[in-house]
C-alpha cells in the first residue's frame, strides 16, 4: 500500500520594504557610505565644473568601480572605467594607460577580452576626465540639452558609454536606491 501525504501550502507575504531603511543600513554598513561621502563632493565639484549632473557621476562612479574597490580604481585611481584612445595614449589627463581583463557585449554574446585603461594620479583627476569627455566628445552631445533630468541624461549618456544594454537603468537604480540626487541639490 502506497501513501501519499499532502501537504499543507503555506503562502508568506512578506512586508513591505522600506527602501529608506534599506539605503541607510546599506549606507552605514560601511564601505557604501565611505565612497558615498568622498565622491559626493567631487561629483559636486565636476558638476560646477561641466555642468553634468553630480548624482550621475556618483551613480556611474559606483558601478565602474565597485564602490572605488575593484583593480582598476585601486590601482590606477581610474573611477568610470575608461579605456585609453590606443595602447600608448592616454588622452590628456591620464598619465598611462594599464592592460586589463573587461567584459565586452559588442559584438553579443558578451565575451572576455584585455583592454588598456587609462591610469591617473588623483580620483579627481579620473572625475575631471570624466566631466572633460562627456562635455567634449561628439559621443555625448546627446546627453547635453537634457543635462537638467539626470536619469535622461544618463540614457543618453549610456548608449555610447557602455555596451551593457541595462547600463542606464543599473546607474539609475543606484541613483534612487542612495538617494544620489542629493548632490543635485
Amino acid at each position: 500500500m502506497i501513501h501519499i501525504g499532502l501537504a499543507a501550502l503555506l503562502v508568506v507575504v512578506p512586508p513591505p520594504v522600506d527602501q529608506a531603511s534599506v539605503r541607510d543600513a546599506a549606507l552605514s554598513s560601511g564601505f557604501q557610505e565611505a565612497y558615498v561621502g568622498s565622491a559626493g563632493p567631487i561629483a559636486q565639484a565636476i558638476h560646477a565644473a561641466y555642468d553634468i549632473p553630480a548624482s550621475v557621476t556618483v551613480a556611474q562612479a559606483i558601478l565602474e568601480s565597485n564602490w572605488g574597490r575593484s583593480k582598476l580604481s585601486v590601482n590606477e585611481l581610474n573611477h568610470f572605467g575608461f579605456k585609453c584612445v590606443t595602447p600608448t595614449s592616454p588622452g590628456p589627463i591620464a598619465l598611462r594607460c594599464a592592460r586589463y581583463p573587461t567584459t565586452e557585449c559588442i559584438p553579443s554574446p558578451c565575451h572576455p577580452v584585455d583592454a588598456f585603461f587609462r591610469s591617473y594620479a588623483s580620483v579627481f583627476d579620473s572625475f575631471r576626465d570624466y566631466g572633460r569627455l562627456l562635455t567634449t566628445s561628439s559621443n555625448y552631445a546627446a546627453a547635453l540639452p537634457v543635462r537638467d533630468d539626470p536619469d535622461a541624461f544618463v540614457r543618453a549618456v549610456a548608449r555610447k558609454y557602455a555596451t551593457d544594454p541595462e547600463y542606464a537603468n543599473k546607474v539609475i537604480r543606484l541613483m534612487d536606491l542612495y538617494d544620489l540626487r542629493r548632490f543635485d541639490r
